[in-house]
């Protein structure tokens, strides 16, 4: 069974994702050996999606084409297009041949931030405010255009956020228009009515609590970092290459020949573990044919009635003397000196020992009880009177 990516063949392998769907195959669906190794299409392709297959002049091109490779004299068909090759009535109102080739092809390196002009919209609120203080105008002249409302509000915010930036924190300290009037420098005309949107700006920044009136895109902070916030925009790809020097190729080599010691190691400690095993088998069966042929050589000599000793039958282990004392020798004794001890002789001293203690710890208890009484036994000795009574509410 081979696992592959679906989609079409002709677009170049990519990296298997967990959140793509892999299309199983079958042994018996595979290719042969010859036609695998040709590149990997489609047995049938057309170049153009798979709901458009089924149009009728590209089926008509196809089925034409495969005729022809099987010989049959057919007419060339071809899937009808657009005639491009005239010329409309107005082209030469529309594209002239004059071209003149520039002084420099950069004309400016503004940012788009610049070019794409005032970046505050008036809302619901400011169309309201708007249209208060034009009411009391008379002139067209002192009328507040939406445009110049606009830039009078982003002066105001910028200032405001270079001056103050962290406003946010008290409100209540927000400049006067007489210390902002500076940033209409560039925009003296524009005074008249920053003088008149300032209350109003003013308002709204309280009401917001020093945020921005402009709204703006969230961006993903450095130091907040929430990837479960679906509003932040523009997320950060963290790439960080490894650095390659001198020094970090010395401490891997390092570790590689220090992995390598260590490998080694552990091969020779299993390698002598499972010699030590084989030797403890050997062993074992060894002592297992020894201990059989002794039982044979047992039977054997009762069969013969051959009484004698039986050293021959019992294992003797050779005791490992100390090499810093020198060896002494200790008189063997005999059998018949040798004082038997029988199970019951141990029973008996097992018990005459617990006795001795329980009758220790019976003395020691009386002695720390004198001079008083026990009524514990006393009650217990009534109650034994009425074993057949039975005593509620005691």
């Amino acid at each position: 069974m081979v696992i592959k990516p679906t989609g079409p063949a002709r677009f170049r392998q990519r990296k298997i994702s967990v959140k793509q769907i892999l299309q199983i195959l079958h042994q018996s669906e595979i290719a042969d050996f010859e036609d695998a190794q040709q590149r990997d299409v489609l047995p049938v392709e057309t170049g153009v999606e798979k709901g458009e297959e089924e149009e009728h002049h590209l089926q008509a091109a196809i089925n034409a084409s495969l005729a022809a490779v099987a010989g049959a004299k057919v007419e060339h068909i071809y899937i009808p297009t657009p005639d491009a090759s005239k010329v409309f009535d107005g082209y030469a109102k529309y594209y002239t041949k004059k071209f003149t080739e520039p002084s420099t092809y950069i004309r400016f390196s503004s940012t788009v931030e610049d070019t794409s002009g005032c970046a505050y919209c008036l809302d619901e609120r400011d169309f309201e405010f708007l249209d208060k203080i034009n009411s009391t105008k008379r002139s067209a002249s002192q009328k507040c255009t939406e445009d110049v409302f606009e830039v009078v509000v982003q002066t105001l915010e910028s200032a405001i956020a270079e001056r103050q930036p962290f406003l946010a924190t008290d409100v209540s300290q927000i400049l006067s228009f007489e210390e902002l009037e500076s940033a209409f420098g560039d925009l003296p005309a524009y005074v008249m009515f920053a003088k008149m949107i300032y209350p109003h700006w003013k308002a709204r920044k309280i009401e917001r609590k020093g945020k921005p009136l402009m709204y703006s895109l969230k961006f993903e902070e450095p130091s907040d970092k929430d990837d479960s916030d679906p509003y932040t925009c523009f997320r950060r790809r963290e790439f960080r290459l490894a650095r390659k020097t001198r020094r970090s190729d010395a401490q891997s080599s390092e570790r590689l020949r220090r992995l390598r010691a260590e490998m080694d190691a552990a091969r020779m400690l299993t390698e002598m573990v499972v010699k030590r095993e084989v030797l403890r088998k050997d062993n074992l069966q060894t002592e297992l044919d020894t201990f059989s042929h002794r039982i044979a050589v047992k039977d054997l000599k009762r069969k013969l009635g051959i009484t004698g000793d039986d050293d021959d039958l019992v294992t003797k282990k050779k005791k490992q003397q100390d090499q810093s004392t020198p060896s002494q020798r200790t008189p063997v004794q005999k059998d018949s000196e040798i004082e038997l001890i029988t199970l019951e002789d141990i029973y008996r001293k097992r018990e005459a020992a617990i006795d001795l203690a329980i009758q220790d710890k019976l003395a020691r208890r009386r002695e720390t009880d004198a001079g008083w009484h026990d009524y514990t036994d006393i009650v217990t000795s009534w109650l034994g009177l009425f074993d057949n009574v039975y005593i509620y509410n005691i």
